[in-house]
């Protein structure tokens, strides 16, 4: 199917094919940084920052994005990835 097809799921939103994965984690343990002491020093709890290292995020808040970058001195790309199906 062309992705000009129309196709839509609930409230008329266009169906989309692919997937977002999260890196964060991965991004601690190589600067050596807990998921708690990243909570800590950002002030985001520590449910979010644990949804954000598992991909368990339901709706991706930007300015967490922004302060993870900031704090963890990467990109978002290196956080988070679009995979088309």
């Amino acid at each position: 199917m062309s992705k000009f097809d129309i196709e839509t799921i609930g409230n008329n939103l266009l169906k989309a094919e692919g997937h977002f994965e999260f890196h964060l984690l991965d991004i601690l343990h190589s600067k050596n940084i807990t998921k708690y002491a990243l909570s800590k020093i950002t002030n985001i709890r520590y449910d979010t920052i644990c949804n954000y290292c598992s991909g368990k995020v339901t709706l991706i808040n930007t300015e967490y994005l922004r302060i993870f970058c900031y704090v963890l001195d990467c990109e978002i790309s290196d956080i988070i990835k679009y995979i088309p199906d």
